[in-house]
């Protein structure tokens, strides 16, 4: 199959057409996979699926090899969440020196610290004094129950045969959680005269164990202490994707009509069509100038390493490589035409599993098991560091060198124009062939698409001044109408009632506030009380919104769920007391003087 033009050394970058970049004589290549997928079978040679749980945890905040290795950062200060860890730190630290105890969590940039009603004002008033860069929610409960402390709880109260089914008990930033369905396992032992090693935790098992009818089962102790019991199914073991989930950054391959797929590409993001049916965003030079159509999962071992094809992904719908019909000019324009390198993939499988999360590749893991959840769309800035993800490099990240026009070689030897942004890509590490079409993310949001890469100031490939080149995602879709309906898949957290609190007495017509944690714009909540739309509130750029209370009196509760397109949250609950209005006193009458 034809390839892109191929890279040649180049001397010099310049600057022409106000940002554009000219690199030397020849062009830039785009980033379409340069080889045949390795060993790929026909899709009827699909590998069997391993049974998996289909959701995956997200993992925002562990420690991430590509973000330490390429931004010298640890991922809090990549999701932003620094500011927020020295303020926990701080406050904590003194809290503990003032005898209060607390635990504390970050979401979003914020810090929540959470204290016994006991200790709530000496906790403002070390929060008020502290020098904290963000400001510190205090939240007061009736007490603090550590996981140590919840741990030995569980251990006095609840039957041995039940204790010995823990998984795990948790801090999870909101509350304890146990985890319960057997002791995580590993691949064990090998084999002895066809038994395993390991301790029988079956079923028959566990049931020869004599229970202590005096203590609890897990589940009437979690009651009882008020906290999370999640119940697992088999080993307790974590699980890997099931095939069937599909993420940002994954690979897929890449076939004419009735063809095997010979040609790699990267999953962009996961986005809703203008009917509200699946769909992916990826790049428009994946297509061929419309020349490939059908799409298929490719399963890979590791970054770069394919194992073949698991299930047809869907076909290709709009695409755009260059201007408008993939047009380009035989060599750099003297007045460009602003383009563009997009596409998306339609009729998706209805057997697979979009999420709108973007895999982190975890190193000697499925492509699956690490994953970042996308919160909403951003445009990038100069020097912001962005992180990419693609089947061939992985996961890997890089700072913002600016924005602009870039040039890139065409299928038909020319040259196709497109606006977005140039990335530091040392020696190829963060963008090569095959990255094609993959996420590029700031923070939590979806600001590109992996387009084209290119040798930098020396003229040559694979040295440390290379650069990489994204299509601007905002930009696209605001000057190219073939993806303009379309919408990436992403988080839309619940709203909570904020003032007056909930329950509380009211006045009829009285403002009720509340918010939405990191909403994106255009987002609005949907208020529904005995069932019908009351009220739709707009959410502001700070995530809070309003209503007015119902003008009936009586107790008033509502289900409130916030709303970004098809992307919605889960439903949450408020209510108020709308109280008469106190009647206005009337004056006495006086005898008029004589």
């Amino acid at each position: 199959m034809p390839k892109p033009k191929n890279k040649t050394a180049q001397r010099g970058i310049v600057a022409a057409a106000a940002t554009a970049l000219v690199v030397g004589g020849s062009f830039i290549a785009p980033a379409v996979a340069a080889d045949k997928a390795e060993s790929t079978p026909a899709p009827s040679q699909s590998p069997s699926a391993t049974p998996s749980a289909t959701d995956v945890a997200v993992d925002t905040k562990g420690l991430d090899e590509a973000i330490k290795r390429d931004l010298k950062k640890s991922p809090e200060q990549y999701l932003e969440d620094s500011k927020a860890n020295d303020t926990v730190a701080e406050v904590t630290k003194k809290l503990e020196d003032e005898g209060v105890k607390a635990k504390a969590s970050i979401k979003d940039g914020k810090a929540e610290i959470t204290v016994a009603e006991k200790d709530a004002k000496k906790a403002k008033d070390v929060i008020a004094a502290s020098a904290a860069p963000l400001e510190a929610e205090l939240v007061t409960v009736p007490k603090i129950t550590s996981v140590n402390k919840l741990y030995s709880e569980v251990v006095e109260k609840v039957q041995p045969e039940e204790v010995e089914q823990l998984t795990a008990i948790l801090d999870t930033g909101k509350g304890l959680q146990i985890i319960a369905g057997g002791i995580a396992s590993n691949e064990g032992p090998a084999k002895m005269n066809g038994k395993s090693s390991q301790q029988d935790n079956s079923p028959s098992a566990r049931a020869s164990k004599s229970a202590d009818k005096n203590k609890l089962t897990l589940d009437a102790f979690a009651t009882q202490a008020d906290v999370d019991l999640v119940e697992t199914e088999g080993e307790g073991k974590a699980k890997a994707g099931a095939i069937e989930d599909i993420y940002g950054g994954m690979g897929y391959g890449i076939a004419e009509p009735g063809a095997d797929p010979n040609f790699l590409c990267s999953v962009g993001f996961n986005a809703w069509n203008p009917s509200g049916a699946d769909s992916i965003i990826t790049a428009g030079h994946c297509t061929q100038d419309g020349k490939m159509t059908d799409t298929y999962v490719a399963e890979h071992g590791a970054p770069g390493q394919s194992e073949g094809i698991s299930n047809k992904l869907g076909t290709f719908g709009f695409s755009q490589f260059g201007g408008p019909n993939h047009s380009g000019t035989p060599g750099v324009p003297e007045k460009p035409e602003l383009g563009t390198d997009i596409a998306v993939i339609d009729d998706i499988n209805p057997d697979l599993t979009l999420h709108d999360q973007v895999s982190k590749w975890p190193a000697g893991k499925d492509e699956r098991e690490g994953t970042i959840q996308v919160t909403g769309l951003a445009t990038a800035t100069v020097g912001a560091s962005a992180c990419s993800s693609g089947r061939t490099t992985g996961w890997s990240c890089s700072e913002i060198l600016g924005e602009g026009l870039f040039f890139v070689g065409g299928y038909d030897n020319d040259v196709r124009a497109v606006w977005g942004y140039t990335a530091k890509n040392p020696n190829q590490s963060v963008l090569d062939q095959g990255d094609s079409g993959g996420a590029v993310l700031i923070g939590n949001k979806a600001v590109g698409i992996n387009s084209a890469n290119s040798g930098g100031k020396d003229g040559l490939e694979d040295t440390p001044d290379d650069l990489a080149f994204y299509t601007g995602l905002v930009d696209s879709q605001e000057r190219t109408a073939g993806i303009a309906d379309y919408q990436v898949k992403f988080l839309v957290n619940a709203p909570a009632q904020t003032s007056p609190k909930v329950g509380a007495e009211v006045k009829p017509g009285a403002t009720i506030t509340g918010k939405v944690d990191s909403a994106s714009t255009g987002t609005t909540v949907r208020i529904v009380i005995d069932g019908k739309l009351y009220k739709t509130a707009k959410v502001s750029a700070n995530g809070t919104f309003t209503f007015a209370a119902p003008s009936e009196e009586g107790k008033v509760s509502f289900r409130m769920t916030a709303v970004n397109g098809f992307n919605k949250s889960a439903n949450a609950t408020g209510s108020v007391i709308v109280a008469a209005p106190e009647p206005t006193p009337t004056p006495t009458p006086t005898d008029k003087p004589e």
